[in-house]
């Protein structure tokens, strides 16, 4: 899952980013459109990945920002 938490400058530099990424797909609003950037959507679609069976789910994060590390931390189930 494309996850980027905190602030709205965060969210929107990600989006930038998967944006540039994503560009030559055809599918970049679908893309960026999946963005998750609070810890709600994140466990919401963990546990949605859950119900479906899944036992990992792998979270990539397009900010930039070092307190990526903690606020995935916090995101512990």
């Amino acid at each position: 899952m494309n996850i980027a938490l905190g602030p709205d400058e965060v969210a929107d530099a990600a989006r930038t980013a998967m944006g540039t990424y994503y560009g030559f797909t055809g599918s970049t609003e679908r893309m960026v459109g999946g963005l998750l950037t609070t810890s709600h959507r994140v466990r919401d679609a963990v546990a949605a990945y859950a119900d479906l069976g899944a036992d990992e789910v792998v979270l990539y994060c397009w900010a930039t920002d070092v307190v990526q590390v903690d606020r995935m931390a916090d995101l512990v189930f």
